[in-house]
């Protein structure tokens, strides 16, 4: 009955109850319990994210003296990293005296679930280091998707060639998958490309051609994504799109300024496909029309919507009215997310609106807005220098804790005098994406481009410093961050300065 129990799809109330371990005697039939069946039951467990039946297993475990068996430890460490506990998960993968290669999938899974790609990438280098343990496909996957949040592209095409080389490995749609997504996500589209032109047609599901279409939108290749779509809908017997292909579609038509091609395929998406559009699909065409100037159709689209209006949604239309220099409709379109409840979440929305109040020199009203933002999360940003990726973040007034920060220190004055139109910077606080930017001049070969990830939006004054970086150093500099893909050469950015 185990088996059949481990592997039935999760069903409400949850796994039978775990008899009460709290007492020094075993519970009746706890005998019956062995180094297979445990496993098993963990695995119900974290099939059905039931923690707590979890965590009474995991101190059975140490009653019938299974605590250091490893498969036992392996299905704890899955079962920790299922139930969002990844924390747990890691704290038994270090007791661990002996590790399989499912137990370190597992904890590097573990690690990308707390928004630790980097320290997952060091437990995959751990592990080669280790001997005796070679990744099979699900600790590649892993790997790359490590990569892809880091934007670590050497150590990606280093996974790729292993991939191409190892008998036991093959390019799946899963694998195949992971090295188009990070490949895209590491700003290496034609990489992306390749690859998902030498897969078999059997592997390329839906969700392949939806990384290949989000790489061509965060790009800003719509029109590419486009004509890949327009191959796969004639493909005979081909892949049938879902909500996430439209998704992708409409982001790339925002983002390359393609209305009309937007609104077909928000329309097809319905009477072509019956494909319901959500919230995210109408912020996509509230973006797409209000880029474009069209901020009236943009209002009506979410005046209109049958679902009602998320803070992106407001953000899009906040940012165009900045664009387009219109306050008076800011101000309206504040006031109407406001008044409807909207949880403004994201305090670039007040940052706006204090940006707007400045350039129009009503100075009481953007010291207003600037009470209104709250703590701003903190930004990070990874670079990718040989076999090594560094992270820089800025802690308050403390200056960033790595080895060359007195030479980066040296190299932001550098950038601020010959580059940055005479601006002064505290040196104390740059944005992490300047100090990335400091370290790749200093440590990336001058022919390669400077490549830096970032987990929060590009802000105007370090697109406006990377700009000048590029023209005055020669230099090409790619830059991913929430929203898309800046390419920035010879004192331009792919984005057109619309992000």
């Amino acid at each position: 009955m185990l088996p059949a129990a481990a592997a039935a799809p999760p069903q409400p109330p949850g796994p039978p109850p775990i008899p009460d371990t709290s007492s020094s005697r075993l519970p009746k039939g706890a005998a019956l319990l062995h180094r297979t069946s445990l496993p098993r039951l963990l695995k119900a467990c974290a099939k059905r994210g039931a923690l707590s039946h979890g965590r009474q297993l995991h101190a059975l475990s140490y009653k019938l003296r299974l605590s250091s068996d490893l498969y036992v430890q392996t299905a704890l460490l899955s079962m920790y990293s299922s139930c969002e506990q990844p924390d747990g998960a890691l704290r038994v993968f270090d007791r661990m005296p002996h590790r399989n290669v499912v137990a370190w999938t597992a904890a590097i899974d573990a690690c990308l679930r707390s928004d630790r790609p980097d320290a997952g990438v060091a437990l995959f280098r751990r592990m080669l280091e280790s001997g005796g343990v070679q990744p099979n496909r699900f600790a590649l996957v892993s790997l790359l998707s490590a990569c892809s949040h880091l934007g670590a592209l050497g150590l990606g095409r280093a996974a790729h060639g292993y991939v191409e080389k190892a008998a036991d490995v093959e390019l799946t749609a899963v694998v195949g998958t992971s090295l188009v997504d990070m490949y895209c996500k590491c700003g290496a589209l034609d990489d992306a490309s390749q690859v998902f032109d030498v897969m078999p047609n059997g592997a390329k599901t839906v969700q392949c051609w939806n990384a290949m279409l989000h790489g061509f939108a965060v790009h800003g290749h719509g029109a590419r994504g486009l004509q890949m779509f327009s191959s796969m809908d004639s493909m005979s017997g081909g892949v049938r799109p879902n909500e996430l292909t439209f998704l992708a579609l409409l982001c790339g038509c925002s983002h390359a300024g393609l209305v009309e091609e937007g609104r077909h395929c928000f329309d097809i998406m319905q009477k072509k496909y019956g494909i319901v559009p959500g919230v995210k699909h109408y912020s996509c065409m509230v973006d797409l029309l209000a880029r474009a100037g069209l901020l009236d159709d943009a209002l009506q689209v979410a005046s209109t919507m049958p679902v009602k209006p998320n803070h992106v949604i407001w953000g899009s239309l906040l940012s165009a009215c900045k664009t387009h220099k219109k306050l008076g409709l800011a101000e309206q379109v504040m006031e109407r997310a406001v008044r409807e409840g909207c949880p403004i979440g994201d305090t670039s929305h007040y940052v706006i609106m204090s940006n707007m109040y400045r350039e129009a020199e009503l100075m009481e009203k953007m010291v207003g807005m600037r009470m209104k933002v709250g703590r701003k999360p903190k930004g990070k940003s990874w670079i990718e220098v040989g076999p090594s990726v560094h992270e820089f973040q800025v802690r308050g007034n403390s200056a960033p804790s790595h080895p060359m920060w007195g030479d980066i220190r040296q190299m932001l004055h550098e950038m601020e005098e010959k580059a940055g139109k005479g601006r002064v910077v505290d040196l104390l606080d740059p944005h992490s994406e300047k100090i990335a930017l400091a370290f790749g001049l200093l440590r990336v070969s001058g022919s390669a481009p400077v490549r830096i990830s970032k987990n929060l939006r590009i802000c105007e004054e370090c697109h406006s410093m990377m700009k000048s970086v590029s023209r005055y150093y020669q230099r090409e500099i790619i830059v991913r961050d929430c929203t898309r893909f800046h390419r920035f050469a010879d004192g331009r950015c792919s984005c057109h300065d619309y992000w």
